[in-house]
């Protein structure tokens, strides 16, 4: 890990200027953060995930505390997929959703090849993305939450540990087995499709990818948007590329 470390330079008339270098920690430059100022601030779980956010494991790389704020957010968001800003714990008796089942997956999947390759920081990167999907959702399912606590234990061990407790699990967070993902849910069975009329985009629809394609063509036509620049007249031409994008011609 670098840090800046200041320093002075004196000029023969008697001036002193100050600059700055990056260079790696060390006692004898003077320039070692106390990791203990850091975690009574922000806490052990955010010091630790901030470290990991950084960047690489194997790369030398600044120390800069101006993002660490994004790490405790994070987890703050993270602990409000549970209890709303009262402490008040949320429903999640319910059974898990295919939206949401998506999410998990495609974020245990992207998690367990970022440890393969030790790449930390793309983990994190990756758990931001899963959090803030599912927190769009209306409620999330405790089998969900589980195995996100399970998943998140290594990089946010103590606030994984209390969630734990706190879903009914009697032993320890580090004794679970670690989620696996399940390819059936990162199975695509629909697609957004960007709508041209006459070469600008003008809509997006979402349609299940194996609809056929004259279902398609009266879909795409009865929509409000497209029916707005069209004006209901019959299409030149309907061009469908699978899975990428529409163009109707009039």
């Amino acid at each position: 890990m670098n840090n800046i470390k200041q320093f002075f330079i004196t000029e023969e008339d008697g001036n002193y200027y100050c600059g700055s270098e990056v260079e790696k920690m060390s006692k004898s430059k003077f320039n070692v953060v106390n990791p203990d100022q850091i975690i009574e601030q922000h806490g052990a779980d955010t010091f630790r995930m901030y470290e990991m956010f950084l960047g690489p494991i194997d790369t030398a790389k600044p120390w800069d505390t101006n993002g660490i704020s994004g790490v405790s957010s994070f987890l703050r968001k993270f602990w409000r997929l549970f209890y709303d800003d009262f402490g008040v714990a949320k429903n999640i008796d319910v059974e898990p959703t295919q939206e949401e089942l998506k999410i998990l997956h495609k974020t245990i999947k992207k998690v367990n090849e970022d440890i393969e390759r030790l790449g930390f920081n793309t983990c994190v990167s990756t758990f931001m993305i899963g959090v803030n999907e599912l927190s769009k959702l209306k409620t999330v399912s405790k089998t969900t939450l589980s195995d996100l606590v399970k998943l998140i234990s290594p990089f946010a061990p103590h606030m994984a540990e209390v969630l734990w407790s706190n879903l009914g699990n009697e032993s320890s967070v580090v004794d679970a087995a670690f989620p696996t993902h399940d390819a059936q849910y990162l199975v695509e069975s629909a697609f957004n499709y960007p709508i041209q009329i006459n070469g600008k985009h003008r809509a997006n629809i979402e349609i299940p990818l194996d609809m056929p394609q004259d279902e398609i063509q009266k879909l795409v036509l009865a929509d409000e948007k497209v029916l707005k620049f069209t004006e209901s007249n019959p299409p030149k031409k309907f061009i469908v590329v699978p899975g990428r994008i529409i163009n109707v011609v009039v």
